[in-house]
């Protein structure tokens, strides 16, 4: 009984967070903290809430909504769930807390509001029930069972974003009455306040890849007639090459002074996170911004390159996955 008592709570407390299954750890008794849960040295809570879901993950994607629910079956969404969104990566910390019966959401709502601004963090957007479209709360599909599925009453939602010399941080908010579904264990009142918090600590991902040297890429050209680089680095949906690029940078004016007799195309390859336009003229901008330092810092002949973008065309793993992404997430140099 013991074992089947565990098994179920480990699966009530797995959730989805930035399109990854996250395992939490066992779920709380009611009106304790879950076990190994803590607040965020951030983010406050409200008196006398309790922690009742929680996880980490140390580097992943998540959606930040930025603008109001859509219905997807309505035409005039044209398949959108959501208005407006923008996807960021770090380490993600999601945090769910019961606050106590009696308190309205607008209450526990203003709690936080103030707290973050009296951080110093800067809201991007906020809203209320009416303000957050329709059915906001199923952005936490799948958090404890049911337990906001279907509870949109009173609901209200911030997201913050502080500026910090460590690294900019977000902050995701959402606020709502329980009024009915499925709960996980937990008996809420009618009305009970159920607080999200998510909080996205933005870095860059740790750098793993064996840089490329220019013998490889001679080899690799000569024998397929191409190869995939991945220490070439963009910010988040930006077209500027980082300073971590430079190694890669070297190695392929390295090569291509070795090789004075050949031309290539340098072609940027994205996942398929945004629409295909939008990733194939961000894929050639970046492609473009290889070009542009290989000829200005290091002397390669412009008519040698041919900077190309693909998009999410040609992909090398499932962009289902964040590991899938990140190979999707490169450049290659394709003879001539």
């Amino acid at each position: 009984m013991a074992i089947r008592s565990f098994l179920r709570a480990w699966f009530l407390g797995a959730i989805v967070a930035g399109g990854c299954l996250v395992q939490a750890r066992a779920v709380a008794a009611p009106g304790q903290d879950m076990v190994g849960s803590r607040d965020h040295p951030l983010v406050k809570r409200y008196q006398d809430s309790f922690i009742f879901q929680y996880s980490t993950q140390e580097y992943g994607e998540y959606g930040l909504a930025l603008g109001k629910a859509l219905n997807p079956s309505v035409p005039a969404s044209g398949g959108r769930s959501m208005e407006s969104e923008q996807m960021i990566e770090g380490k993600i910390t999601r945090i769910s807390y019961l606050a106590p019966a009696g308190r309205t959401t607008l209450e526990v709502f203003r709690n936080y509001q103030q707290d973050l601004a009296d951080k110093g963090f800067n809201p991007l957007f906020s809203g209320t029930k009416e303000e957050l479209g329709y059915m906001f709360c199923k952005r936490y599909q799948g958090i404890f069972s049911q337990i906001f599925d279907y509870n949109n009453e009173g609901s209200r939602y911030v997201a913050a974003r502080l500026d910090r010399p460590e690294g900019r941080v977000t902050v995701a908010v959402f606020v709502t009455e329980f009024q009915m579904g499925l709960s996980g264990g937990l008996v809420p009142a009618k009305g009970q306040p159920l607080v999200q918090v998510d909080i996205v600590e933005e870095k860059p991902m740790e750098q793993r890849m064996v840089v490329v040297s220019a013998e490889k890429m001679a080899g690799g050209i000569e024998a397929e007639g191409h190869i995939a680089l991945y220490g070439i680095y963009f910010d988040f949906n930006e077209a500027t090459l980082k300073p971590e690029s430079s190694p890669t940078i070297e190695q392929m004016a390295k090569f291509l002074l070795g090789a004075p007799g050949i031309k290539v195309m340098v072609v940027g390859h994205t996942d398929n996170a945004g629409g295909f336009d939008y990733n194939l003229r961000l894929s050639r901008r970046r492609a473009e911004a290889v070009v542009n330092e290989l000829v200005a810092r290091h002397g390669i002949e412009a008519s040698r390159l041919t900077p190309m973008g693909a998009s999410y065309l040609a992909p090398v793993g499932s962009n289902r996955s964040e590991e899938g992404r990140a190979k999707n997430r490169r450049v290659e140099l394709v003879e001539m």
